[in-house]
């Protein structure tokens, strides 16, 4: 009985690391997966070649949209014409929101929509637009990069067509930390 016990705690001490990563292994790709941003259309806030870490969030019309402000990821099947990559903006507007660019300002519910770190407006006018109750509307942060709901071949994009959420920038180093969200 003491030597399975022994033998046992042996198993348990050499093979512990192992598990560990497999754990760590599991929750990596079930949970978050990595993402390298390509263009422009995210600067100031992300850059060409930053480093991601994504969380793998289903949304649909019965579950809760990502945050406002919240950068999302769009599968790239989604609008192939518009960019050949994941496509990655910025929620600006809710299911049943209206939105309007009039005079450069992006209206959501005849309010200016304005990011937390003060991005603004929008260089083209477009016609007011009601969201569905399983869409939303994303803006890039670089707004004269149409990479986004603004452009007449991708427009509002269906819950289940986002991909995940951006949480954290692991390179550069130098700017290492999570993407901010404005938490209103």
């Amino acid at each position: 009985m003491q030597r399975k016990q022994r033998d046992y705690r042996n198993w348990k001490q050499n093979n512990a690391p192992y598990l560990i990563a497999m754990a760590l292994a599991f929750v990596m790709f079930m949970v978050v997966a990595p993402e390298v941003n390509e263009g422009k259309a995210m600067e100031p806030e992300m850059y060409d070649g930053d480093v991601l870490v994504v969380s793998k969030a289903n949304y649909n019309e019965k579950r809760k949209p990502p945050e406002k402000d919240a950068v999302v990821i769009i599968e790239k099947t989604y609008a192939p014409e518009v960019y050949e990559d994941n496509i990655m903006a910025r929620v600006a507007a809710h299911p049943g929101e209206t939105v309007e660019i009039k005079n450069g300002k992006v209206l959501v519910n005849g309010k200016e929509y304005v990011t937390q770190d003060g991005i603004k407006g929008a260089p083209e006018d477009m016609k007011k637009v009601k969201l569905k109750n399983d869409e939303v509307f994303v803006l890039c942060d670089n707004r004269a990069e149409l990479i986004d709901s603004r452009n007449p071949d991708m427009g509002p994009v269906k819950l289940n067509d986002i991909k995940g959420n951006v949480l954290f920038r692991v390179y550069p180093f130098s700017d290492m930390g999570f993407i901010k969200v404005d938490k209103k």
